[in-house]
């Protein structure tokens, strides 16, 4: 492998994680504004290929690519409003509280949403979970994008 195809699907990767792409010429428009010219969908799809990524639903039940070891967003049969007890934030974080066992869950879910919307990481113990905005991303509106998803 070329060291260009070794830094392009390194750097897809990451766009993968932190971007939601609807399409392939989503991911085609996101590596060429990185400064890669010669990418293609037929490139993209042979990518995605060999790196064994699919289209999933994440939490929001947007339809969305990932690659295997992310896709494992939760689900359960209760819903998750039944498990939150609380969202509440300051000006640095969101804190969700849950029912006993039941943080690691939803802090799951919350990390399914990511960069995109928001969410640089969560940080769940047993019943508390921390949610830590991206640097551009204003707490307010992190706090309602939590709320929507957490009490559908």
């Amino acid at each position: 492998m070329r060291t260009q195809d070794a830094e392009l699907i390194k750097t897809f990767k990451v766009l993968l994680c932190e971007q939601h792409f609807k399409n392939q010429g989503e991911m085609v428009e996101a590596l060429k504004a990185q400064g890669f010219r010669d990418v293609s969908q037929s490139k993209i799809s042979r990518i995605l290929n060999n790196i064994g990524a699919v289209r999933t639903r994440n939490a929001k039940k947007e339809t969305v690519y990932c690659v295997p070891g992310e896709i494992n967003v939760p689900a359960i049969d209760a819903p998750l409003a039944s498990l939150v007890t609380d969202i509440d934030h300051n000006d640095h974080v969101v804190v969700i509280r849950t029912t006993p066992g039941g943080a690691q869950i939803v802090a799951r879910l919350m990390d399914s949403l990511g960069k995109a919307d928001g969410i640089l990481g969560c940080v769940g113990g047993d019943d508390t979970i921390f949610v830590t905005p991206t640097r551009n991303t204003d707490i307010d509106k992190l706090y309602q994008t939590i709320t929507a998803v957490l009490t559908h």
